[in-house]
């Protein structure tokens, strides 16, 4: 078998984990096969278990593959209502794909079963990371929270979350809802200056 460089190996892997997320975003996780993700990837199956144990590996990497949210959360009130409110798509997909994949990984994952024991530990820990920062603007005295900076963040990601599902599903464009999206979550907050 011939030796493999790091960056053809990496270049491997983000190739398996762009086909998992288009796949996923088109038909769910539960739906979408190993050879699914191999027909998307042009790579054969060999070439996926070299990268994956299994399917589950796959869906762990691509749920993580945006990176923690402690590196993506902004620190300024105006820097997370631009985060937030970005729709000109996330990690190199178009924002359609990113919204389809999230909410199919969601959706699937409210069930009880191992997709959830997946899913669940990851949207606390964004969540968490979220009430920090919206307590950390609280403490500075920039914005004062309406609820406890948990329920804030919680009431927020609904929000963006149940906005951009029903754009989606009413074929809606999502560059129509940013304006909305920004005058919605800044009910959840009083802005100081």
């Amino acid at each position: 078998m011939p030796k493999r460089d790091p960056e053809h190996m990496q270049a491997q892997k983000e190739r398996i984990l762009r086909a998992a997320i288009e796949c996923i975003a088109d038909k769910g996780p539960e739906r979408t096969s190993i050879p699914d993700i191999c027909k998307r990837s042009g790579l054969s199956t060999g070439a996926i278990y070299l990268h994956f144990a299994n399917k589950g590996a796959i869906l762990t990497e691509a749920l993580r593959q945006g990176g923690t949210m402690e590196r993506l959360f902004p620190e300024s009130w105006q820097g997370i209502l631009d985060f937030m409110c970005a729709l000109d798509g996330q990690i190199g997909f178009s924002m359609e794909t990113v919204i389809r994949f999230r909410m199919h990984m969601h959706a699937e994952g409210a069930m009880p079963g191992p997709l959830h024991d997946m899913i669940a530990p990851l949207l606390c820990e964004n969540l968490s990371v979220f009430a920090q920062r919206l307590q950390a603007l609280a403490d500075r005295g920039e914005i004062a929270l309406r609820m406890s900076a948990e329920q804030t963040a919680s009431c927020m990601a609904a929000f963006v979350e149940g906005a951009l599902w029903l754009a989606l599903s009413t074929d809606r464009p999502l560059t129509d809802l940013a304006p909305e999206l920004r005058a919605g979550l800044a009910c959840f907050v009083v802005e100081r200056t």
